[in-house]
């Protein structure tokens, strides 16, 4: 009799599961159930090209049109799953009704914070996650309109960056002393912060938002020290919470996310997780973590099917994310604050540049300014825990692809 592999969230973490269990060789049935009304997308496009350009928040469709049916995928949207039976590998939807699985996999992802603060639900105030809530924003970006960023991470610089393409009038208010605090030390942040300057961009460092104002809509804000900002339109980009409420209720062990071993497996047997609502062991790192990364929802789905197929291949990788803001491309490799030692080679923001981390010799990890071409080698460099001499890094003349060769 064949068996049943069920897929609970369709973004891109769960549309890849799909894919890749079909291309591990699982014959059985595949049922990805989606809360969201549209097929598997890619996320990243709706910061950028969907608010800049105006382009369709499904540009990054996983599935071209009649891929899921060659590759017998059935697809459900707009369905949501309350309850996870897992002794009975059962499965409780809306409605009532129930879903058995033989296999199961959690692709929940997770949701946008909320400032628990007076006024957050007048209209005008945005969160962005969603093709919906892109479909929301970007008609409110309109020339000349007065719009407040919360919190200048990668998503509030991002839509920044997007808002003043469109030709508003763009504030930043961060909490932190520098901008994008949990992956860049001032060191590097800072120049993100000159970028954004230069653009027109007013930036507000240990600012907290304390209300939002308005009679029928947004007005402005009002901050923790008194100061009153206006503000006709608001995008709260304050971080994400995993969705493992599902997991955590089925008895599963959370904290801040489902816990995963190295190959995708949750504590509860037959039943993986992978995406962003996950805090995974990673073997190069030596420890768990939760990574909200474009990625971690390619790479964890192909480490869950391989088990799925009995063809286990631990996770075991460098992190890396990328940021595009105006025209310049970020890239990070690592998980470093890029507070230690620096060796710098080249000038930010006027031309390539990267910045190495040093550590008793070892590279802990690069940051990269449009030198998205070092990336494999860099990689190399830091996987294999390679050392290297600080005016070597620091030479353009010395050719990183050479390290990387000799360190092979």
């Amino acid at each position: 009799m064949s068996e049943t592999a069920v897929i609970v969230g369709a973004g891109q973490a769960g549309g890849r599961t799909a894919q890749a269990l079909r291309r591990q060789g699982w014959q059985g049935r595949i049922l990805l159930l989606g809360a969201e009304p549209e097929a598997p997308y890619e996320r990243p496009p709706l910061s950028k090209e969907v608010l800049a350009e105006g382009a369709d928040p499904l540009k990054a469709a996983l599935f071209k049109p009649g891929q899921l049916e060659e590759l017998g995928i059935e697809l459900e949207t707009g369905l949501t799953v309350e309850a996870l039976e897992v002794g009975a590998r059962r499965l409780t939807c809306a409605g009532g009704r129930h879903v058995k699985w033989d296999r199961l996999v959690l692709a929940t992802g997770a949701r946008p914070r909320r400032l628990a603060c007076p006024g957050a639900e007048l209209p005008g105030v945005h969160l962005l996650r969603s093709a919906a809530d892109a479909r929301a924003l970007a008609p409110e970006l309109t020339e000349g309109r007065e719009l407040l960023l919360v919190g200048g991470g990668f998503i509030g610089l991002e839509v920044a960056a997007s808002a003043r393409r469109r030709g508003c009038r763009v504030t930043v208010v961060e909490a932190a002393p520098h901008l994008i605090g949990r992956a860049l030390g001032p060191k590097v942040s800072r120049h993100l912060r000159q970028l954004h300057i230069e653009r027109g961009v007013h930036i507000r460092l240990s600012g907290q938002v304390a209300a939002f104002e308005g009679r029928d809509r947004l007005e402005g804000v009002v901050l923790a020290d008194g100061t009153r900002m206006a503000a006709e339109v608001a995008v709260v980009g304050i971080g994400c919470t995993a969705e493992d409420g599902l997991a955590r209720a089925a008895g599963l062990d959370c904290d801040d996310g489902i816990l995963t071993d190295a190959f995708a497996a949750t504590s509860a047997p037959g039943v993986w997780a992978v995406g962003d609502c996950t805090r995974h062991e990673n073997v190069w790192l030596g420890r768990r973590v939760r990574l909200e990364s474009w990625e971690n929802a390619e790479l964890a789905p192909q480490i869950a099917a391989k088990a799925i197929c009995g063809k286990p291949e631990p996770y075991s990788v460098v992190p890396w994310f990328w940021t595009d803001q105006y025209e310049l491309n970020l890239q990070l490799l690592g998980l470093t604050a890029f507070e230690g030692e620096l060796v710098w080679r080249g000038t930010p923001l006027a031309g390539p540049a990267i910045a190495f981390e040093i550590e008793h010799g070892l590279l802990r990890g690069a940051a990269l300014f449009d030198a998205g071409r070092e990336r494999r080698p860099l990689r190399q460099l830091i996987e294999q825990r390679v050392r290297v001499r600080a005016d070597s890094l620091a030479d353009p003349a010395v050719s990183l692809r050479d390290l990387a060769k000799a360190s092979a």
